[in-house]
């Protein structure tokens, strides 16, 4: 009970130091000088890519083109040679 007292006492106290009335810089109204662009119609779907249903592809191939460094090795060969090769 004494600490929900001293709690209270230190509210109010501090409540009372606080000024009556907001600083201008918040309470002042908007600038009608500053123009707005007015709002566009965006559709909801915009930036969203097609995703169709494709053919499997060659897996080889697709690791080849994600693989780091894709295309900067030459002495690289054929994905089947060095599957056989056991790479």
């Amino acid at each position: 009970m004494i600490k929900l007292l001293s709690l209270s006492a230190l509210a109010l106290g501090l409540g009372a130091c606080m000024p009556g009335t907001p600083p201008a810089y918040l309470a002042a109204p908007a600038d009608p000088a500053v123009g707005l662009q007015s709002p566009r119609y965006t559709a909801v779907t915009a930036g969203i890519r097609n995703y169709d249903v494709v053919e499997p592809g060659d897996w080889r191939e697709l690791n080849r083109r994600v693989a780091p460094g894709a295309g900067t090795d030459p002495e690289r060969g054929d994905s089947d040679d060095a599957a056989r090769r056991g790479r």
